[in-house]
């Protein structure tokens, strides 16, 4: 193992923990666009009245963009990190 000073074994420590966390934060992207996908799933399956196929399709749509935007910020604020 390398040999490092205090103050250098903290940088590494606080970048590891910052990218577990931004990590956490796009599992917790997933799970929420997941959820929506799966209430969307429900309302088209159970409800057959054509305003509820419209919501259903609106909650699909934000489900997509929900992971869309979870991987982008966590590719971002990836590169952010890694920088310093």
């Amino acid at each position: 193992m390398e040999d490092f000073k205090p103050s250098d074994r903290r940088n590494v420590l606080a970048i590891i923990r910052t990218q577990l966390a931004n990590e956490r934060t796009l599992m917790s992207y997933y799970r929420s666009a997941m959820a929506l996908l799966g209430l969307s799933a429900f309302v088209f399956k159970f409800y057959s009245h054509p305003v509820f196929y419209i919501i259903s399709g609106i909650f699909l749509i934000l489900a997509i963009v929900m992971a869309v935007y979870g991987i982008t910020r966590y590719y971002k604020f990836k590169k952010k990190v890694l920088r310093r």
